[in-house]
């Protein structure tokens, strides 16, 4: 009788059309702001001509958008939270339209800048409002683990997509194309939010305003000062920045421990499933992100690719990345998440023993082989997203899902961080030692000197060499370009292997299927429960 009255409530239970239509809208968002993260690589170029931006602000055109996503992404789970998730996406994407229109028509790189970083702030609310409304959509959580896997693969997605997608509106269009691409997007979306579910905020509580500039500052300090490292290298400007976002973190935790209702409810972390799934998801960032980087620009310096014909060639493991990432649910009927993220750790170990093994034989490697290594790494650590996000958002309590998304988002921002910290660090000393043994004798003090600090400097010194001094210094730098990528791949594989044994270890126990219901769960009629009702215009959130 408990087994027909459980497989009962199941059925009732089970999302039907709508609701994946409106998984369908709620990934075109998502994607759309994925697309914004890989498209300005390929467009900075034909931006730099026209509006003539200094070499520091196009490094701000590029970050300000991160980091200003970033520093607000707390606050933008917690109003989440606070006032339900279909006002915070509309909201958002209304805001998302008119800074992509005010960077479409930007006149000069200040206003470009300056709607970059609306951008930023106003697509932070995408990620936890999806999540929210998708736990509304998808009461059981077989369901909510598919949704969620497509939700991420909508990202990965965008992220492979952007850079094809943006050569071809620049090969047609003016730069400011690739923004208004965005407007229709955003604008269509909100527009039909009628569909999406009405989830009551909790409605508790004031929004501590201390709290927002803590968290703010002390994220974008760490974000702003570890990108800035890992660009140039030591700068003790940029070193106390990062310090001093670390201790305005700590401050907001203390802060948090005191408070009624704080921004972020630090009891969260006493799930041990949800904590190292979040440190799972931070790890593998750490581990891959210095190595995706380098093999980009491998494929260029070394392989002789141009810009697009390598941007091309990465689209391959970023689409097995989105499959993988949309299939990987199906692993748990036959394992447990954690042995699911942990076997596709060691997959990604062995993919990066294969990039160590092909790298081997530097520009005579073979193009296929390095493709397919990234490829097997870029579905090894799928996995982790896809499970791990489903883990954190199981593991918190329905009415905190945006404040549960967010510290993923704010994990997986810390982690690139690092990640191209680490990885930069690890690929300058690669270099900067492997060229040191090999520059010709011959060669002018100050062309060696630049030829050290990095490969494009020895590129460039070789205009006014001789041809054979010329290719000496190629030579030479092209095998220490290996030298960095290989080193990097080290890195990526021991954290992979970290991975591993956190998955094996701390999320043995984790589950991601929901408790059996008690009799006095099931509705006492066939209607929807309040809080997962669909609006019509005029009327709720």
């Amino acid at each position: 009788m408990s087994e027909h009255r459980s497989a009962h409530q199941d059925e009732r239970r089970r999302a039907g059309p709508r609701a994946w239509i409106g998984l369908v809208m709620l990934s075109v968002p998502i994607f759309m702001t994925a697309v914004d993260m890989s498209v300005l690589f390929l467009a900075m170029p034909t931006i730099a001509a026209d509006l003539l931006p200094s070499g520091t602000q196009q490094l701000w055109v590029l970050h300000i958008g991160d980091i200003a996503g970033a520093s607000m992404v707390l606050t933008a789970g917690r109003l989440v939270d606070r006032f339900g998730p279909r006002r915070l996406l509309v909201l958002g994407l209304l805001g998302y339209g008119i800074a992509s229109t005010l960077a479409a028509l930007a006149p000069t790189i200040e206003v470009l800048i300056g709607a970059r970083m609306l951008l930023g702030a106003s697509g932070v609310a995408v990620a936890p409002a999806g999540a929210a409304l998708i736990r509304a959509l998808f009461p059981l959580n077989r369901q909510f683990s598919l949704a969620i896997a497509l939700f991420m693969a909508a990202f990965s997605g965008g992220m492979a997509l952007g850079p094809p997608l943006g050569g071809l509106l620049l090969e047609h269009f003016w730069w400011g194309a690739i923004f208004l691409f965005n407007v229709p997007i955003a604008l269509g979306v909100a527009a039909i939010w009628w569909l999406l579910p009405k989830v009551e905020g909790s409605g508790i509580g004031h929004v501590d305003a201390g709290s927002i500039a803590l968290s703010a500052a002390g994220i974008a300090g760490v974000v702003f000062g570890g990108q800035e490292l890992a660009a140039h290298g030591w700068n003790p400007w940029h070193a106390a920045v990062l310090l001093a976002g670390l201790l305005l973190i700590a401050v907001f935790v203390l802060r948090q421990r005191v408070l009624t209702t704080p921004l972020l409810d630090l009891s969260l972390f006493r799930s041990v499933p949800f904590t190292f799934a979040l440190v799972s998801i931070w790890l593998v960032i750490t581990a891959s992100a210095g190595a995706d980087l380098q093999f980009a620009q491998h494929l260029q310096m070394v392989m002789g690719r141009s810009p697009l014909a390598a941007g091309a060639l990465l689209v391959v493991p970023a689409l097995l990345s989105m499959l993988a990432t949309a299939a990987a649910p199906t692993l748990l009927r036959w394992m447990r998440p954690g042995f699911a993220i942990g076997a596709g750790a060691l997959l990604a170990v062995g993919g990066a023993a294969a990039m160590l093994a092909t790298l081997q034989t530097g520009s005579d490697a073979s193009l296929i082989a390095l493709v397919a290594a990234a490829g097997v790494i870029a579905v090894g650590v799928a996995p982790v997203f896809a499970i791990g996000t489903t883990i954190v958002l199981t593991n918190s309590p329905a009415n905190q899902t945006g404040s549960a998304q967010s510290l993923q988002d704010v994990a997986g921002s810390l982690g690139n961080t690092a990640g191209l910290a680490l990885g930069g660090m690890v690929a300058y000393l690669g270099y900067s030692r492997s060229v040191i043994q090999q520059l010709p004798a011959e060669l002018d003090p100050t062309v060696a000197q630049q030829s050290v600090e990095s490969v494009g400097g020895a590129l460039a010194g070789v205009r006014d060499l001789a041809p054979g001094l010329a290719q000496e210094l190629i030579d030479a730098a092209t095998t220490a370009m290996t030298a960095a990528t290989r080193d990097t791949y080290v890195v990526a594989m021991v954290g992979f292997a970290a991975l591993a044994g956190v998955a094996f270890w701390g999320l043995r126990n984790a589950r991601v299927t929901e408790p059996e219901p008690d009799a006095s769960d099931e509705p006492e009629s066939d209607s929807e429960p309040e809080r997962l009702e669909c609006g019509a215009p005029g009327t709720g959130r």
